[in-house]
């Protein structure tokens, strides 16, 4: 069964400073296992989605990898702008499968 629904997530950084890269790194406040997909229509902070990224390579102070962040690259670049680190969002309209 699959069901319409959102995320609450907290902005680690963002990534827009090089090139064409517009990303938006996120780390997981609510269900740290649950599994999604993108929709045409999946947004973050009310901004459209394109896709959802590689996740980033980072790490805690004692260099143990960290797995708890997601990686949105944003459909237009200003975007970015919308953003803070530490800043609380949605990422809305996503698929859970159950």
């Amino acid at each position: 069964m699959e069901f319409l629904t959102a995320i609450e997530v907290e902005v680690e950084f963002i990534i827009h400073n090089y090139r064409h890269l517009r990303n938006v790194v996120v780390k997981r406040l609510e269900l740290p296992g649950f599994s999604f997909r993108l929709t045409p229509d999946s947004t973050i902070g009310g901004c459209p989605i394109e896709a959802l990224d590689i996740p980033p390579r980072a790490s805690y102070p004692d260099a143990s990898p960290r797995y708890d962040l997601l990686n949105f690259r944003l459909t237009t670049k200003l975007d970015c702008f919308h953003f803070q680190c530490g800043q609380k969002v949605l990422v809305d309209r996503i698929i859970c499968s159950l």
